[in-house]
Parts: C-alpha cells; sequence; structure tokens
C-alpha cells in the first residue's frame, strides 16, 4: 500500500500524548510548531506519490504489491545503492526519510539478530519480524527506532540504579498474551510524525539484566505512552523564519526529538523480537548502528555539499575566490565532500553478508570510516567557511532589521559585497551559515549515529587484522602469512625468481 499525504496526516490525529513547551497538543498536524516536523516528514509521502521518484521510492513485494522501497529488505549491494540513493535524494531535496530512516534500520537489525537467535536457540523470531514488515508494507506506517535509554548512573548497570531500576526500558511482567514495559527512551528523531516505533537496547547486557534485554514494536498512541519533545531551535513562522533560519525553518530540527515514556505499556508477543536473552542484546545495538550509518553519511554528504558550497558562494561574494589561501581552503572541502560521498558509496558496493539470513548490510569498516572522517573534520570545515564568510556569521543583522524602511537603506549600502551580487544574496547566504553552524547543528554532527569513540570500536572490530598482520609477515620474512586468503595465494617473493638467476660466467 502507498498512502496519500492527506491519509498520513489524518492517521497522525490518534489521540496519541504529545507535550510541546510544556502543553499537551491535541493535535500535532495543526500545532504552530509540530506541524513544521510534520512538514519534514511528509516528504516521505510526497515522493511515493510523484512520478518522477515512484521508480526509486516505490517497490513491489514478495506478492507483487508497490510497497515503500525502504520496507524491502536488502539482498543485494543494489539494494543498499537505492537506499542510499532514497537518504540522498531526500536530505537534498531538504526534507523527507527521518521518518522511515531509523525505523527500518531497526527492523532490518532485528531480522539479522533474529536470524542469530532463531539458529542458536530455536527460537521464532524471525517470523514476527517478518510478519511485522508485512504489516508495515500494508499500512505505510511512518516508523522511528527509539534506542537510547535515559541511563541514570552511568557508572551503574541498569539492574544497578539506586535511585529506581527504570532509567532502562525493561520487561516488568510476562503474561500469556504479552509484556508490560516500562521505561524511557531519549533523543528518538522524528517522534511526532510517526505512527509507531521499534524498541531496542542501547547496550550489550549481562544475565543479571535480561529484563532490559527487551526489543519490540509498539504504535504511539498506545495506552502508557507520553511524548515529550525538545524545545525547537527556532519559533518564528514564515516569511521572517526563512530568511533568520532557512534550514531550521523547513527541516525535522524543529521539535523533532522526543522523549518517550512508558509507563506500564502492554506489548503483545507478536510484536515482542527479543525478551530475555540477554546474550544478543549486543547483537541488536551493533547491527542497527551499522544499518543506521548508511542513513547516516548520506546526511553527512548533503550537508556538507552545503556547508562547501556555501564556502564558495561566500567567497565570490566577498571577491576573494581567485585568492591562493582561499582556493586552497575550498579545494580541501570539496575533498573532504567527495571523500565522505565515495567511501559511504563504497560500503554499499562492498557489502557484507550476514551468514544467519539472506541480507546484507554496509562494509563496517568503510561506513565506519566514513562516518568517523565527516565527524573528525567538521570543525575544520566549518573553521575554514567561518574565515572565508568573515566575522559577521556571528553579527548578520535580523530579517526585521532588512524590512525596515529605516535600517535597510544601510544595510543595503554597508554590507554588500561584489558589485554584481545583490547584497540580498549575500545576507541570505551568511544566515544561511549562521542557521548551519549553530550549536545543534556542530553537537549533532559530531555525536549523530555514534560518537567518535564508536567508530573507533567499530573500525578495530571490523578491521581486517590478519590481513595486515601477514603483509608484515612476508614482508619480514616470518612465517604464518602463508594461509591468509590475500598474502596467502601470492608469490613468495623474492625467493620465488632468485633462482632464475644465475652469476655470470667467468671468461
Amino acid at each position: 500500500m502507498i498512502r496519500s499525504i492527506e491519509q498520513y496526516l489524518e492517521s497522525l490525529r490518534d489521540g496519541r500524548v504529545i507535550y510541546c513547551l510544556g502543553e499537551r497538543v491535541a493535535d500535532v498536524t495543526a500545532h504552530p510548531i509540530l506541524k513544521r516536523v510534520i512538514q519534514n516528514s511528509a516528504m516521505d509521502y510526497y515522493f511515493t506519490n510523484d512520478p518522477v521518484y515512484r521508480s526509486l521510492f516505490i517497490g513491489k513485494n514478495e506478492e507483487g504489491e508497490e510497497v515503500h522501497s525502504l520496507f524491502l529488505p536488502p539482498k543485494r549491494a543494489e539494494d543498499l545503492l537505492r537506499r542510499r540513493e532514497i537518504f540522498l535524494t531526500s536530505w537534498r531535496t531538504g526534507g523527507g526519510t527521518n521518518l522511515h530512516c531509523v525505523g527500518v534500520d531497526a527492523l532490518e537489525a532485528s531480522r539479522v539478530a533474529a536470524g542469530r537467535m532463531d539458529r542458536r536457540l530455536g527460537t521464532h523470531y524471525v517470523e514476527r519480524v517478518e510478519a511485522y514488515r508485512r504489516y508495515l508494507q500494508k499500512t505505510d506506517l511512518g516508523i522511528i527506532g527509539a534506542m537510547t535509554d535515559v541511563k541514570g548512573d552511568r557508572s551503574l548497570r541498569p539492574s544497578k540504579q539506586q535511585k529506581h531500576k527504570d532509567y532502562y526500558v525493561r520487561v516488568v511482567d510476562r503474561q500469556k498474551d504479552g509484556i508490560i514495559v516500562r521505561g524511557a527512551k531519549m533523543h528518538i528523531s522524528s517522534t511526532p510524525g510517526a505512527n509507531e516505533a521499534i524498541v531496542m537496547p542501547c547496550r550489550a547486557h549481562g544475565e543479571e539484566d535480561k529484563d532490559y534485554a527487551v526489543v519490540f514494536a509498539v504504535p504511539l498512541n498506545a495506552k502508557g505512552i507520553t511524548l515529550i519533545t525538545m524545545e525547537p531551535t527556532m519559533r518564528e513562522e514564515g516569511e521572517e523564519a526563512l530568511w533568520d533560519y532557512p534550514l531550521s525553518a523547513v527541516s525535522g530540527h524543529l521539535a523533532s526529538e522526543c522523549m518517550i515514556v512508558f509507563e506500564d505499556v502492554f506489548i503483545p508477543w507478536e510484536r515482542v523480537f527479543l525478551c530475555g536473552e540477554w546474550e544478543f542484546s549486543r547483537d541488536f545495538t551493533y547491527l542497527f548502528a551499522i544499518f543506521h550509518r548508511l542513513f547516516g553519511v548520506c546526511r553527512m554528504t548533503s550537508e556538507l555539499e552545503l556547508l562547501t558550497g556555501i564556502g564558495a558562494l561566500m567567497a565570490e561574494y566577498n571577491g576573494i575566490e581567485t585568492y591562493s589561501h582561499i582556493r586552497d581552503k575550498l579545494a580541501w572541502l570539496a575533498m573532504y565532500t567527495e571523500a565522505v560521498d565515495i567511501i559511504g558509496k563504497a560500503s554499499c558496493l562492498y557489502c557484507e553478508k550476514e551468514p544467519d539470513s539472506d541480507l546484507v548490510y554496509p562494509n563496517i569498516v568503510y561506513i565506519n570510516t566514513a562516518k568517523y572522517l565527516f565527524a573528525d573534520n567538521y570543525h575544520q570545515a566549518m573553521k575554514l567557511v567561518h574565515d572565508i564568510c568573515g566575522g559577521i556569521v556571528a553579527t548578520i543583522p535580523t530579517y526585521r532589521d532588512w524590512v525596515n524602511p529605516e535600517t535597510r537603506p544601510f544595510l543595503e549600502k554597508y554590507l554588500g559585497g561584489k558589485a554584481s551580487i545583490p547584497t540580498e544574496h549575500r545576507l541570505r547566504t551568511i544566515r544561511l551559515l549562521k542557521d548551519l553552524t549553530h550549536p545543534h547543528f556542530q553537537v549533532g554532527s559530531i555525536h549523530g549515529e555514534g560518537s567518535l569513540a564508536a567508530q573507533r570500536m567499530f573500525l578495530y572490530a571490523g578491521a581486517n587484522w590478519e590481513k595486515y598482520r601477514a603483509a608484515a609477515k612476508k614482508a619480514a620474512g616470518i612465517p604464518g602469512w602463508e594461509e591468509e586468503p590475500t598474502y596467502g595465494p601470492l608469490p613468495d617473493y623474492p625467493s620465488c625468481i632468485v633462482h632464475q638467476f644465475h652469476p655470470p660466467e667467468k671468461s
């Protein structure tokens, strides 16, 4: 099924308990702040109903029904490349996929982890996950993933928390027809515009924490769920907002993230994908991160294209585009942007096959390299663009100053740059840079989809150390490289050829 935008909006008028700025919201589609979050999420339904994008955003399931492409399991490199193109198209447009991306990443992680559990434990979780996938395909619901727990005392494990035991979402009762869960999740993106969530652990658990080893799918209007949105980045509406905050005014950064509180929420067994199998908590967390970083790198690519473009525009608008040190900065920005993009693409081309299912996921080393490269260099990129732009990025006048007939002549006269460039274009570009490099974007760019430390952990765990050791052993003449798949088949140079050389005969 492919829903229309109207059907999507109507589905959000579901009686959910949601708060924004301390007030209960009756209708998220009509709320002055949240409606802009919904507008962003609605792009997922715009693309599927636009003839130009149908072939990309719509595929067919095993029954031959048209469904959103993201609800189809990735089984080949081509499937991951298609997801990548969906993510890039949406982010370059300015909205969309936030609604589905985290949810489908949680869905695929659940499917892969379920296969591992079924094979090793004799469970039947794959049937549940695939039944839920078919449900999503037939209903075209907006689905998010909810992973990050509020954590409490970070030095203590979930079951050892002292104030209370609900800092991590846990099972408090097991019944014949389902489970009862309690706890809270934090920083959950696109929640106001979603219909359902897949909830999963944010860490590995030991046996003493088995009640916290739980994964389930739940409607966001379920009894016992309360949603509390983050403080909006900005609150203005209309032309003023679009001038002063050209990104924030139209993106999901307004009040997209939510705290989701579960107060004794009932989950039927058919929607439970992990319950007490603590040994597999890590699998869910780890696999989600791998799938989700493909989306993250696509988001980062579009953001770097934007930041690099601002740098190029400001160099031109300030009349300094031919200076060698400016070109050096722009060349670095272009290199940085393209490197993140191409390594992200390579993670799809050289994807990894999951032994316990027919699914593939992005190459672990490549996708984490792309994410780390982005996050570790982002402040350097901002510094370069700020340098090209100048200090005005911190002191740029507002829309109200621009439209005030008493102040606009001064802005027109004194804040211009290159003679061929309208002052308004220069000011709009500077406002865009100010909005893009606002603290929210800075923090999100470094910590979104995992911290720098998380990338180092993935890179170390996923690196082919046997190949690297074999390279060193072969060069040093140390035995032990002969069985390694890459270096083992190579000729044992120089011994393989030295016998062909003989000292010249004396005359």
